[in-house]
């Protein structure tokens, strides 16, 4: 996250309004390429969690997928070289030549990269079930911190945007190369290729399916969007509104670095024959644990978002804020429960969950085109809060039909305390962020004080004593961290 925050403004002010809309269109490109592996890794993730004990079975499935997958980054070079072949005509009225020119070079290096990363996602899938998240989320947080250094340096020079890219690409490409040696070494793990047999194909595409599907429909949903303005209206629109949607990645990180974590204890709750008493009760573990962190950004971006944006980007960008708002409150709601699709995979409904979510991504494509001709990037924005506030309430329906989870207790317990403390703490920081005056240092000052207060009151009002000694947990690792670095320094 806060990579993207230092690189950001970097990248608007080397590239300009319209080249950074440019940059954007490749990434929400990209974005159709990596679901390339078609939801399998899920369910290469669960077998592995199932046979963690039988290193023999781990392997030789290990075999079978790695020569799986690398068909398909074959599959994502065949469509990266389509995607080359229609960027004239898509993107022929809104882009001057040149800028499709250097549209079709970006889209064809991420296609490389994207390919290298799909060919290989099985490696990711075990080191996942055998929870080395240390290492993994080490090596992305240290490949991050690298590519945007050497980034820095070479538009410093005056490189542009096919350069980052390129940086961009090499990155995955090492991160890959990491991992398997990381798999090779420290996990002493056979890496051979071996084809798969039909009946293998059939139960890992039929748990695999539904989760492409839905993956197809997120994809629609936060990527789609930056095409259809920048074949529509040009890409500096497309910049405005990925600036405002951006923030759904610094979310999603921490609400998916809890799930994951719990990911395969989920599976192995399920797989043991939990109730829906028991799992409705997981869910409002991890959920609230979800809701105390994401509340917090929330209320700092609806407080202070106007005010950070116009410092970080300029007033150019201060519409970004209200796009933001429009996609993020709905969305919000989505992240504090992502574990349920977890409880969906392993229960075998999630063909249900895919088929809701898609219909709702596809109703969202004519309701943009309109919204974003009447009233520009802020009814493309209100556009998709709408189709994500329905889709979620939709999925609670079919968790209360099907699962049986209490969604009427899961809604009280996860909000107890929670909800009306952030509501209290928003509606007095924005009467007192009007009398904040100008600059970084009143800004920085306001949000740490909102910090604050909130931790104070959360935790004295709102947190369980599971959620205080977690709390307590992380602080106490924070101080040793602290400790061990100045020790080292």
């Amino acid at each position: 996250m806060v990579v993207t925050l230092f690189m950001t403004p970097i990248l608007v002010s080397s590239l300009g309004q319209e080249g950074y809309g440019l940059f954007v269109i490749v990434g929400a490109a990209a974005a159709y390429l990596y679901i390339l592996d078609f939801g399998i890794n899920d369910s290469v993730l669960r077998f592995f969690v199932a046979h963690e004990d039988d290193h023999e079975a781990r392997d030789g499935f290990l075999a079978r997928m790695l020569a799986l997958y690398t068909g398909l980054g074959g599959m994502v070079i065949l469509v990266t070289l389509g995607m080359v072949g229609l960027a004239q005509p898509i993107f022929g009225r809104s882009l001057a030549l040149d800028q499709i020119v250097v549209l079709e070079t970006m889209i064809l290096i991420t296609g490389v990269g994207a390919a290298v990363l799909v060919a290989f996602n099985p490696l990711s899938a075990l080191l996942s079930a055998t929870e080395r998240f240390v290492f993994l989320r080490s090596l992305e947080i240290g490949a991050s911190v690298i590519s945007a250094l050497v980034t820095v340096v070479l538009l410093k020079i005056g490189y542009g945007m096919v350069m980052v890219v390129s940086v961009m690409t090499a990155s995955m490409i090492v991160q890959v190369v990491v991992r398997l040696a990381y798999t090779l070494t420290r996990m002493r793990v056979r890496v051979r290729f071996q084809l798969p047999s039909i009946p293998e194909l059939h139960v890992v595409t039929g748990y695999a399916a539904p989760i492409f599907l839905s993956m197809i429909a997120e994809a629609i949903f936060w990527k789609l969007d930056n095409i259809l303005i920048g074949a529509l209206i040009g890409t500096a629109p497309v910049a405005i509104y990925a600036i405002g949607v951006t923030f759904n990645k610094y979310l999603m990180s921490f609400s998916t670095a809890i799930s994951r974590i719990m990911t395969p204890e989920i599976i192995r709750q399920v797989d043991a024959g939990a109730d829906a008493v028991m799992l409705t009760g997981l869910m409002v573990r991890i959920s609230r644990v979800q809701a105390l962190a994401l509340s917090l950004i929330l209320g700092g971006l609806i407080v202070f978002g106007q005010r950070f944006l116009t410092l970080w980007l300029g007033p150019d960008f201060a519409l970004s804020y209200y796009v933001m708002l429009a996609v993020l409150c709905p969305y919000t709601l989505e992240l504090m429960g992502n574990a349920r699709n977890i409880i969906l995979q392993v229960k075998g409904l999630y063909w249900h969950k895919s088929m809701i979510t898609f219909a709702m991504a596809a109703i969202n494509i004519p309701l943009t085109i309109v919204l974003l001709n009447t009233f520009g990037v802020i009814g493309a924005a209100a556009s998709t809060g709408i189709m994500v506030l329905v889709n979620y309430f939709l999925i609670a329906i079919l968790l209360k039909r099907r699962v049986g989870l209490e969604m009427g207790l899961y809604w009280r317990e996860t909000s107890r305390g929670i909800l009306p403390i952030i509501a209290a703490l928003v509606f007095a920081g924005l009467l007192g962020e009007r009398f904040l005056p100008g600059g970084w240092l009143a800004f920085i000052g306001g949000v740490l004080v909102f910090t604050i207060v909130y931790i104070l009151a959360m935790t004295k009002f709102a947190a369980s004593a599971y959620e205080r000694a977690l709390l307590r947990q992380l602080l106490a690792r924070l101080s040793l961290f602290s400790k061990g670095h100045k020790h080292t320094g």
